[in-house]
């Protein structure tokens, strides 16, 4: 197996830190994806084993990189797949801010490798100097790729455009110092309700005139939780019980520059937010709902 890569521009390095910088904030370990066309950022949950990723994010190699060669693990198993700390990789990052060139390679030391050459310009003259990191990386087996594949999905109720993740994770984080679980409720019609209930209080925060990406049809509310809006028709709302903190260390996200978010609910079952970037990057979270 072979990898390397070269960036040579101050924005997509900067973009891929950010990227990278968000990653590490959801998960302390990693998947890389290496493929010939993209890198894949790949996220499980920590606490549940193997499990389908809870963070699926795609970054096209020709917008990013100037240089990019691969060789996979066979004529049929083109891919690498490479598991490493998000934390090492992020901080490694740091000096991008500030570099000329950066060059990834898979190498070979005291264990396997992501190796970061990194060329920043030096403070006390016109010439530059080279920093060098060294990542430790585990192989995944080929046996086990099938545990980091692109979650399959229910068809959603309602997918729904977010307003600024700026102000939303200003509202998410004021609301998880109250309550450890918020209730996300979008409508087809274009509103969003995050909604958070304590022993003392019931907070609820509504967006309206969202542009709505899809719906589903009519939703069944047999259940007890649902709560009828005035002049609402709860055919078309759907909601979810998720995680606040999940909720909001994606939010963090905001600071990936980014054209759109959407979040797609599938009926108390799953809330899957996705980011997308002018660039055709693409993070998608997957968060599952809490059924009572």
């Amino acid at each position: 197996m072979k990898f390397r890569a070269v960036m040579v521009d101050a924005g997509p390095m900067r973009e891929f830190t950010n990227i990278v910088t968000t990653i590490s904030k959801l998960s302390k370990e990693c998947v890389l994806r290496i493929a010939s066309d993209q890198l894949y950022f790949i996220v499980s949950d920590e606490n549940s084993g193997p499990a389908p990723p809870i963070l699926w994010c795609e970054i096209p190699q020709s917008i990013f990189f100037s240089e990019y060669q691969m060789v996979g693990l066979d004529e049929e198993h083109k891919d690498i797949y490479l598991g490493f700390s998000s934390g090492n990789f992020a901080r490694s990052l740091i000096m991008l801010k500030s570099a000329k060139t950066l060059k990834i390679k898979l190498t070979k030391k005291h264990c396997p490798c992501l190796t970061l050459d990194i060329e920043v310009p030096s403070a006390c003259s016109q010439q530059t100097r080279q920093v060098t990191h060294d990542i430790p990386v585990v192989v995944i087996p080929r046996k086990m790729w099938s545990d980091f594949h692109e979650p399959r999905t229910p068809q959603p109720d309602v997918s729904i455009e977010l307003p600024a993740l700026k102000q939303l994770r200003t509202t998410i984080d004021r609301m998880k110092t109250m309550a450890a679980e918020v209730v996300i409720r979008a409508s087809a019609e274009g509103r969003l309700t995050l909604q958070i209930k304590t022993d003392m209080a019931k907070v609820s925060t509504r967006f309206k005139d969202l542009r709505v990406e899809a719906y589903g049809g009519p939703i069944d509310h047999s259940d007890s939780e649902s709560e009828t809006q005035r002049n609402e028709d709860m055919s078309k709302v759907c909601h979810c019980r998720v995680d606040a903190k999940k909720l909001s260390m994606f939010l963090s996200a905001d600071s990936i520059s980014h054209n759109r978010t959407v979040c797609s609910i599938v009926h108390k079952k799953l809330a899957i937010l996705c980011l997308q970037t002018e660039e055709n990057v693409k993070l998608q979270c997957f968060i599952t709902g809490i059924v009572y």
